[in-house]
């Protein structure tokens, strides 16, 4: 019975090489290697991870532009003309910088020591007064509503432009209630052309005297 199990029928009379041949036919057909056919879970991941993928780069690395893309902008054009000098806006400005520590933030003053500018006919007055007093400073004691002052106030010809002293005597006749007309920076170059040989501050006679002339 071994051999049976091993050789076949012992009674089979076919040849060897025929008895081969129907033992290979008997034989599944083995496949080439390289073509088989992956299993379906396998595409089911490549699907879903491309899909997840082109999903995150859509979600988070922007949109996609039709438009080419340019390595350099053209610089925006620069207007030729002057901007437009908003004088209560610098005048606050300089007020802050150079005036607020004396004269207060609200312009009322210190009393005894700087006069207040709220409700000041020098302030409010002939604008002359206050724009002499900015370019080339005050000196010497002076009575304002019964209080004597006599503290000095320095000049700032040289460090303020036209514009400046225009925009902050401006607002100073304009603001902690006072209402007056503006200063031009024209009007304050030719007050300082009016005064450019004085070094000295000015003292009230003098600044009257100088006003009436």
């Amino acid at each position: 019975m071994a051999d049976e199990k091993y050789f076949g029928d012992l009674d089979d009379d076919r040849s060897i090489e025929e008895l081969h041949r129907a033992a290979m036919e008997r034989e599944e057909e083995i496949p080439e290697e390289g073509n088989e056919r992956g299993p379906l879970w396998m595409y089911a991941v490549i699907i879903l991870t491309l899909a997840f993928g082109f999903f995150y780069m859509g979600r988070y690395l922007g949109e996609i532009s039709d438009r080419p893309h340019v390595l350099f902008t053209e610089p925006q054009a620069v207007s030729d003309a002057p901007e437009e000098l908003d004088m209560m806006v610098t005048g606050r400005q300089v007020y802050t910088r150079v005036c607020q520590a004396c004269h207060q933030q609200d312009g009322s003053g210190v009393e005894g020591a700087f006069p207040p500018l709220t409700g000041s006919d020098w302030v409010i007055g002939v604008p002359e007064r206050p724009v002499q007093i900015v370019l080339r400073g005050f000196e010497g004691q002076i009575v304002r509503n019964g209080v004597t002052y006599n503290a000095a106030m320095p000049g700032f010809a040289r460090l303020l432009s036209d514009d400046e002293v225009a925009s902050v005597v401006t607002y100073i006749r304009n603001a902690f209630g006072n209402e007056a007309p503006e200063v031009t920076p024209e009007e304050v170059a030719e007050m300082r052309n009016a005064s450019e040989d004085r070094t000295a501050a000015w003292t009230e006679g003098q600044l009257d005297a100088f006003i009436e002339n």
